[in-house]
């Protein structure tokens, strides 16, 4: 099941950034990390997962000036970022 999720994310993220809707790009680059991080694969695969979609993310949300949205979206990488490390210590 997580593996379905993963790959919906993933078609919500990139349809969020193709079609501009912050709603779309805000829940599916925001959930595609715990979504990886859930399937239980290298913890450098998630951290790069984490780092691309907070690039993809962040750049989108800045180029339309969406302030709220930017450090909103930086909070739940942020998260994400604390759910590899609390899974490292396991």
């Amino acid at each position: 099941m997580n593996f379905v999720l993963l790959i919906v994310f993933i078609i919500v993220g990139i349809a969020g950034l193709v079609f501009k809707v912050d709603s779309g790009v805000f829940i599916g680059l925001g959930l595609i990390p715990w979504q990886v991080l859930k399937i239980k694969i290298r913890k450098k695969i998630v951290l790069t997962s984490i780092i691309i979609t907070t690039l993809l993310g962040c750049g989108y949300f800045i180029y339309n000036q969406k302030w709220l949205f930017t450090a909103l979206f930086i909070f739940i990488q942020l998260y994400n970022y604390w759910g590899l490390l609390n899974i490292e210590n396991e």
